[in-house]
Order: structure tokens, then C-alpha cells, then sequence
């Protein structure tokens, strides 16, 4: 259904999507008509359509969600025109890469709900076919109100939907606790986990299913069960369900991490994708309308060239870098500021080190590179921090989204992953610890050092290992909350330009009493000074009603029941 040739169908059902339950009109309820629109199968497949479509909406993956994220991290921050507004704290209840997400969300669960609703009802030649379609809207709705609830909940919740929006009568909801939202997360990926009344999946497994890039399976489903779980502090059944994927053989590490980025690998990368939206360089519609991602314009540095082809965007400027990276987190893996295994501390900043170094450090940032002035067209030589030689760029930039081949600033073909089989493993870690279990919590990091280690195939020293059972170990043990700042971290390599920070800080502790977005807002950011280069916008990129997005203005002036996050 997603595959490259089938894309177009997507958009077929896209006004089924734009019906939205919430910021709604009122003359559009007398247009909503699903019980005459579903009749057939292929009815039923154009609007499972529809449901997926909002993946790749402007709205959501293919530009707010990517612009948006790192303003609210610690360890990046963005420059220049609506981005930067975002990172210094000056945004509201109308600013719209913020608020857009919001409407394009409820408006992809109505769809799902219709097809809830309505698809049972339709004769299949295949009874299993339609149970796949209700279990794919089960986990979609399930999806999107999980990005919902942790963007947007605040102390009132979201409202929860559950029925297709077909009258004024159920249009506006008031905002539902967010532990009420999170049952029925459960329930929808409990629902598209589990089985046919002949015992068959009613989600293929991911092996079953490689030609269809992007659609929902069987191990996407239990995987966001583990994460749920996870952020829920569920620790028994978080590692449970992570356990399940694991050992369902239908997912891997790729030996080398670098490759996870590259455009020519990725269907090799697949194996290691559990959930993504897969991205296309497509010529045949508008920038804002396309099936490619802008990800590649934001995250490259300005005028950036490789081997002297421009990388993304226009011809004049191929990446414009508005969403840069904290010196300070490069430089605490690059130097292992805390000693955690990640560097030999005491080598240089030169490429000829680098073996001394963890390998996603150069996989994930740009080292050096060749930028085109705009004014005389000239390339020179750039070098970001930490490397030496070079014009000095003096910033960090994110290196996994590369496409040499992509149309224009918003239509390039990287694949955007919400999840990796590398996460299972670093939710066990998060788990096994507060369970009390620091081995178990060692050797499932170890899994991910492992393959960093391995390289490009040149094995590394770097990183040590945490269990004491290997021999090249960081030669101690470590607390339980020395552990929980281990995994934030380590969560923070793997991850870094994946969008996963911001989560992390609100979802983890520093301590019992101390949520990871606190201490890095009030106590590590404040006192780094000493060892770390300057932060960026320190007192904006962090605060207190930077926890959660503003719900739309249009939403809190038309609904009374839906009340407005604080300090906004």
C-alpha cells in the first residue's frame, strides 16, 4: 500500500483526513457523509489511505514536527526566521508549526475512527484483509494520540475522540485526563497485536512484508506497547513487550551505523526500521504537497557540498542549517567528559583520532565540508565543531539526513525512522535498572555499544562496555542514578537528530524526585560554564512552559471544555 507506485493513492483520500475533529467549521459537518462512503473494499482501502497520509503531511513529519522538536531540546537549538521564534520561547497559542500538528492529528483520527466504525460492515472476499485494515486505523489512532498526549496534555489532558465526527453533535470534546488517553493507547496497539479468529496476525510480520515500505506490522505494534509502557514507568511490561520484538527474529542491528543514514542503503536499513515514513523525491507536486521531507534543507549546514554536489534544497544554497546542535553535547561524548566510556579523552580533534573515538560521533555530525558562498559561488573549506582546520563554522549540524538528488528545500527522499530496533534494547536498559537489574541493564547498552564499536568494520576500543563479565569495561559500577544519566545520554548519541529528545527529558528522572527536563534546565545547563562551550539561548531553548506545546487558539476559543496549557 505504501510502496512507491501506490503513493499517489494516498492522497485520493486526503479529504477524508481534512474532516477534522477539532478547530472545526461548522458548515463542513453537513459534508461529512461516511456511512454512504463506505461500500467496498476499495472503499475501504482508500481510506486507510487517508490515514496514513497525515505521516507525511507539512503538518506534521514533513516539516512542523522536524522544525519544531529541537527548540524544545537541550542539546540543540535553531536560528533564523519561524525556528529561531521557537527556540528563544517566543511562540503561543497561534503559532502554527506548534498548533498545526494539533489540528492534522485529530483530523487523521477522525478517519481512523470512520474506518473503526464503518468497515466491519463491508463484505470482504477475505475476512482477513479487512481485519488488517481495522487493526492498521487501531494502531494509526493509537499513534497519533500518543504524539498528542505528550505534546499537548499539560494538567488538563486532550480531548479524546472515539467516534467518526459526523454532526455538530459530537464535535467539540472537553479535555479527557491524560492516564484515560493512555488506555486507550494501550487498547488500540493490544488491539493491532493481536490475533484473527484463526489464529493468523492481523498485522503481517515485518518479514512478510518488506515490499510495502512503511506500513504498520505486527512488531511496530508491540514495540510502541514496550515504549508506552516505558513512559508510563511500567517497568515489568516495558520489558516484556521490548522482549517480544527481540526474539521475534524479524528485526536487527545493521553492523554499521553509518548506513542507517545512507539514501542508497535504505532498504538494507529496513531490517533495523520498526516504524518510519519513507520518504520520495517526488517531481510531480508542489514542494508543500510532496511526498518528500524538508529534514534534509533544516538539519544541513548552509550551502554544504559533498564530493561537489549540493546537498538538498536550492541551487544557491542546498541546506540552510536553522536547526544546529549544542556544542556542549558534542564535546561531552567527543572528550567523555564524565567519563562513560565514549573517548579516549586525551587524544586530538583530528580525523587521525578518531579511532580513539565512539563512531557514531563522526556518523552523526558534520566534521568538515565545502560550502558555496552565495554572493561569489566560490567553495571553501568548512570544518564545525569539534574539528580543527578550515574557515571555523563554529556550530554543530546534524549529519544523517543527506540526499544528493533531492528536488527542492522540501522534497528529498530520507526516510524519517519514529523507531528503531536499537530502541527495544535501550528501553530494557531504562527498565532492567529501576527493576533493580544492573546487569541485565548493562548487557542490553552493551548491545548498542557493540555495534559502534564494530564501525565501518575497522574494530574500536570505543565505547567501553558497562558489564563487568567483558574485559574492556569502564572499570566500574555504576549507581542507580548514574545509570539513569547513562541511558539519557546514551539515549541522546544514538538517537541525536531523531526528534526523540524532548520526550526523554519530560519521561525521565535525574533522581526520585527530579524529572531530567528540571535538572537540565535548572541545575546542569546553569553550572556547565567551567567545562563546556557556551549554550545557546540557555535561558530560552528550556522553560517551564516549554514542557508541553500550546494548544490552538481557534480550539480553546471555540471549545470551553478544552482548556489552554500554562503560560500561554
Amino acid at each position: 500500500m505504501i510502496m512507491k507506485k501506490q503513493i499517489s493513492k494516498l492522497f485520493v483520500a486526503a479529504g477524508i483526513v481534512a474532516m477534522a475533529t477539532s478547530c472545526i467549521d461548522d458548515d463542513m459537518i453537513d459534508r461529512v457523509d461516511f456511512r454512504n462512503y463506505y461500500k467496498t473494499e476499495t472503499d475501504a482501502q482508500t481510506a486507510i489511505n487517508g490515514v496514513y497520509s497525515t505521516l507525511y503531511s507539512f503538518d506534521y513529519h514533513k516539516w512542523s514536527w522536524v522544525i519544531a522538536h529541537p527548540c524544545f531540546e537541550d542539546c540543540m537549538y535553531a536560528t533564523g526566521g519561524a525556528a529561531n521564534q521557537l527556540s528563544m520561547n517566543a511562540i503561543g497559542g497561534n503559532t502554527s508549526d506548534l498548533t498545526n500538528p494539533w489540528t492534522a492529528l485529530y483530523g487523521a483520527i477522525n478517519a481512523a475512527n470512520a474506518v473503526i466504525r464503518y468497515v466491519p460492515e463491508i463484505e470482504f472476499k477475505n475476512e482477513n484483509d479487512r481485519n488488517r485494515i481495522i487493526a492498521e486505523a487501531h494502531f494509526l489512532r493509537g499513534f497519533y494520540y500518543y504524539d498528542l498526549v505528550r505534546l499537548y496534555a499539560g494538567k488538563s489532558g486532550i480531548p479524546l475522540h472515539t467516534e467518526p465526527v459526523e454532526d455538530m453533535s459530537n464535535v467539540y470534546h472537553q479535555d479527557t485526563a491524560a492516564k484515560h488517553v493512555y488506555n486507550l493507547i494501550i487498547d488500540d496497539f493490544k488491539y493491532a497485536a493481536g490475533k484473527n479468529p484463526d489464529g493468523s496476525l492481523r498485522l503481517p510480520l515485518y518479514k512478510n512484508l518488506q515490499a510495502e515500505a512503511g506500513r504498520v506490522t505486527n512488531g511496530a505494534a508491540y514495540a510502541y506497547l514496550a515504549d508506552v509502557h516505558n513512559t508510563l514507568g511500567e517497568w515489568d511490561l516495558a520489558v516484556k513487550y521490548a522482549d517480544t520484538v527481540i526474539r521475534s527474529n524479524q528485526y536487527k542491528l545493521i553492523q554499521n551505523y553509518a548506513d542507517l543514514w545512507d539514501i542508497n542503503l535504505e532498504a538494507a536499513a529496513n531490517d533495523e526500521k520498526i516504524f518510519y515514513v519513507p520518504f520520495y523525491q517526488d517531481k510531480e507536486a508542489a514542494q508543500r504537497t510532496s511526498l518528500g521531507t524538508a529534514v534534509t534543507f533544516l538539519y544541513n549546514p548552509s550551502g554544504v557540498n559533498l564530493d561537489g554536489t549540493a546537498l538538498s534544497g536550492n541551487p544557491q544554497m542546498k541546506g540552510q542549517g536553522f536547526n544546529r546542535v549544542q556544542k556542549w553535547f558534542i564535546r561531552f561524548f567527543h572528550d567523555d567528559m564524565e567519563n562513560l566510556g565514549y573517548s579516549d579523552g586525551t587524544k586530538s580533534n583530528a580525523d587521525a583520532d578518531l579511532i580513539y573515538k565512539d563512531y557514531r560521533i563522526e556518523t552523526t555530525w558534520w566534521r568538515n565540508f565545502k560550502s558555496r558562498n552565495n554572493t561569489t559561488g566560490v567553495l571553501g573549506d568548512k570544518s564545525a565543531y569539534p574539528a580543527s582546520g578550515g574557515a571555523h563554522d563554529d556550530w554543530g549540524y546534524i549529519r544523517k539526513y543527506i540526499d544528493p538528488n533531492g528536488v527542492n528545500n522540501w522534497t528529498n527522499g530520507n526516510d524519517y525512522v519514529r523507531m528503531r530496533f536499537a530502541d527495544m534494547y535501550l528501553i530494557q536498559a531504562e527498565a532492567y535498572n529501576e527493576l533493580g537489574e544492573y546487569e541485565k541493564a548493562c548487557e542490553a547498552i552493551d548491545k548498542i555499544r557493540e555495534r559502534a564499536r564494530h564501525a565501518d568494520g575497522q574494530e574500536r576500543q570505543w565505547p567501553k562496555f558497562l558489564s563487568q563479565t567483558r574485559e574492556d569495561n569502564i572499570g566500574r559500577t555504576l549507581s542507580k542514578d548514574e545509570f539513569r544519566w547513562l541511558v539519557f545520554m546514551e539515549r541522546g548519541l544514538e538517537f541525536a537528530g531523531e526528534n526523540r529528545r524532548f520526550f526523554d527529558l519530560k519521561r525521565m528522572r535525574k533522581d526520585d524526585n527530579t524529572m531530567m527536563y528540571d535538572y537540565m534546565m535548572n541545575t546542569y545547563i546553569p553550572n556547565m560554564a567551567a567545562k563546556y562551550p557556551a549554550f545557546v539561548n540557555s535561558t530560552t531553548v528550556l522553560a517551564e512552559r516549554k514542557k508541553w506545546w500550546p494548544k490552538p487558539f481557534t480550539e480553546v476559543d471555540r471549545n470551553p471544555g478544552v482548556q489552554q496549557n500554562p503560560g500561554y
